[in-house]
This record gives C-alpha cells, structure tokens and sequence, in this order.
C-alpha cells in the first residue's frame, strides 16, 4: 500500500485530459493566449477560407479576442510585478465580459431576428485613408448580416462558438484574478 501511491497528498491543479493546469497565473495566461489565437484563426478561416463576411458584432467580438490575446501575452511569457499582473487580468478579465456581451446579444439576435434591426458597416470604416487601412480591412471588415446564422461543425453557430469561448475564457481570468489578488493579501 506504501508504495502504490494510492494516499499521495492533494493535486493543486484541475487535470484536463494529459494536461495539469496548476495554480499558476502564466499557465492561465497561457491558456487565454492560445484560446484567444484559436478563437481569431477561426474567423478568420470562416472569413477567408470559406467566404464568409462577418458581421460588425462579430468584428467586436474579435476585437475582444485581440485584446485578451494583447493582455495575456506578456503575463504568459514573463514574470511581472504583482501590480502589473493585477492590472492585466482584471483588464483581460473586463475584455472577456464585454466579448461575452456581445457574442450573447448576437445568439439571441439570431434567436429573434424579426425583433432585432440589422447591423451597419463595420469598424473598418474608421481606419479608411490610415496606414492601416489594409490590414484593418482584412481582419475588421463586416460586410454580413448579423440575424444570419453561420453554422460551423453544422450545427453550432459562430456566434454561440464566441459565447461559448469567452464564457470559459471569462472564467479562466477570473480565476487568475482571484489568485493574483489571494497572493497580493499574503505578502
């Protein structure tokens, strides 16, 4: 019985199929970094690959996705002071809510299209005549119908994808808010 590890003492990690994610704010940060990546190269790919135009809720939606991408890679690659770290995740935190509000308003748009208006063009507008312009065009353009569903797998919409992503990722930088501020009151 001794030696079976059968009375080991507590993990200090959820488990997650061959992965243990520890308490630890860079693994966290890690994990909103490629989540966020994942989350861009999709629509991206539907955009892109498929022909797709997004709609301006989705641009938003990516915007979000690129501002946790910006908050988080600098948590996951280097050690910051604790303040520093505070800041970010709370920021990286408020990112996901906002792109959880979004990505809800845009499920339930497309639940209830007949009580909803359409969209209007995209954020791409304010970057005309910019040296920008190109790239925002293919990464902010919106051309699509907000209340039309784009369905992925062939039975999830986008939208509820982001719902989905940012509702995990919203709790992911919870939780890193939670640590960050349970090891700033020990100090």
């Amino acid at each position: 019985m001794s030696g079976d590890g059968a009375h080991a003492g507590p993990t200090t990690g959820v488990k997650v199929s061959a992965i243990t994610l520890r308490n630890d704010p860079r693994q966290l940060a890690t994990v909103l970094a490629v989540g966020s990546s994942l989350a861009l190269a999709t629509g991206l790919f539907v955009q892109h690959g498929w022909g797709y135009a997004p709609c301006s809720l989705c641009v938003l939606q990516r915007l979000a996705f690129i501002v946790v991408l910006i908050l988080t890679l600098p948590l996951a690659t280097f050690r910051l002071p604790r303040t520093a770290t505070t800041v970010l995740v709370g920021l990286a935190f408020v990112a996901t809510l906002l792109g959880l509000g979004v990505a809800s308003y845009q499920v339930w748009m497309q639940a209830y299209p007949a009580e909803v208006g359409r969209c209007r063009r995209g954020l791409e507008a304010y970057f005309d005549d910019s040296p920008f312009e190109t790239l925002a065009n293919w990464v902010l353009a919106a051309e699509g119908d907000c209340g039309k569903p784009v369905t992925f797998l062939g039975w999830v919409t986008l939208p509820q994808l982001g719902l989905l992503a940012f509702a995990l990722m919203a709790g992911v930088a919870l939780r890193m808010s939670w640590l960050s501020l349970r090891r700033g009151s020990r100090r």
